[in-house]
């Protein structure tokens, strides 16, 4: 692919977007720099799906034959959204981050791992009917109405982002699951969920609670003789390669991180008399699922025109899981455990 003087420009001072293409692709960046500077009239090559991202309109920009932007008219949704601020004062979830997590992660979904990822992780448990599942990191509530659909069971989810619980309780009543398949949100801090329950899952939310032990003990405690608990998280292993990507991942998440090692994680499940069966490290998976989505993306953008709003928001998302990815596998794993409670 041949790209013009602009595209160039791009690789002279490049930007968020411009820096994730390259380290996507494999390309040395600061290479690509000097090339730019010493020779403005060669031509760069880049290839892949991905390059959509690097020629996207910048955050905020307006799309060629894009509408104007729409005004938010939801007073309740816009309450919702300041009621969870990250560090810089701004929503941690909007209408528009969830509209443009939606085209990178799929519809319903809000990180990687869609409906039928999350049904086949369930699929030992032996989930029927009879049975009822808690998912403390329901999201949109799209893996959840999966479980619902595929096992007929009872699935009672919860999210820590009240505009996320939301919109998924509302995407539950239009489905008709709102009975099955409840969204409702919570606070992992000060989490005393009544009832018991045959499995318990969280994907991605023990390394965003500063008291885990509590947080496990009250876990625990709603599970069933004979029950299971399902926990995906990143955990701590070994020295990160490089402290600038650490730090650059620690500042950029929307709030505080608090990530056990991997082996204090398994201690603690099996320090609470549960017998744990699975400590699995699926760091590469986790990653694959991302890159794949982030393919798929750079595909639709080359032919999609998102409203800027959305667009801007996605630009966020794409810039976290960046700082993400470069600790992934370099200091930081993604883990999966699964553990029983003894009759």
């Amino acid at each position: 692919m041949r790209h013009n003087f602009q595209d160039r420009e791009r690789w002279r001072n490049p930007d968020w977007r411009t820096k994730f293409v390259a380290w996507w692709e494999g390309y040395d960046l600061a290479a690509l720099s000097r090339l730019a500077r010493s020779a403005p009239a060669s031509r760069l090559p880049l290839r892949g799906p991905v390059a959509a991202l690097g020629s996207a309109a910048p955050a905020g920009a307006l799309p060629p034959g894009a509408p104007p932007e729409a005004p938010k008219t939801d007073p309740d949704l816009e309450r919702l959204e300041n009621l969870q601020l990250d560090r810089q004062g701004e929503p941690v979830w909007s209408v528009a981050r969830t509209e443009g997590a939606q085209m990178l992660w799929g519809q319903d979904c809000v990180g990687p791992g869609d409906s039928q990822w999350m049904i086949e992780s369930v699929r030992s448990f032996g989930l029927n009917p009879a049975k009822s599942v808690l998912d403390l990191s329901a999201g949109l509530g799209g893996p959840a109405r999966g479980i619902v659909n595929s096992y007929d069971t009872w699935v009672t989810g919860l999210e820590m982002s009240p505009l996320l619980a939301k919109l998924g309780m509302e995407r539950s009543k239009a489905l008709g699951v709102s009975k099955k398949a409840p969204i409702g949100h919570y606070d992992p801090e000060h989490f005393n969920q009544a009832g018991s329950f045959d499995l318990v899952l969280a994907d991605r939310v023990m390394h965003r609670v500063r008291d885990k032990e509590n947080f496990l003990d009250r876990v625990c405690e709603c599970v069933k003789p004979k029950g299971g608990v399902l926990l995906f998280d990143y955990v701590i292993e070994g020295t990160p390669s490089s402290w600038e990507s650490w730090n650059g991942w620690r500042d950029s998440e929307p709030l505080e991180v608090y990530p056990w090692s991997a082996t204090r994680m398994a201690d603690e499940l099996t320090q609470r008399n549960l017998d744990l069966r699975i400590s699995e490290d699926l760091t590469q998976f986790h990653r694959r699922q991302a890159v794949e989505r982030v393919r798929r993306l750079g595909e639709a953008l080359k032919t999609a025109a998102p409203e800027p709003r959305v667009l801007k928001a996605l630009a966020r998302e794409l810039a976290l899981w960046w700082s993400r990815l470069r600790v992934l596998g370099s200091g930081l794993r993604f883990c999966r455990y699964v553990a029983m409670r003894p009759t």
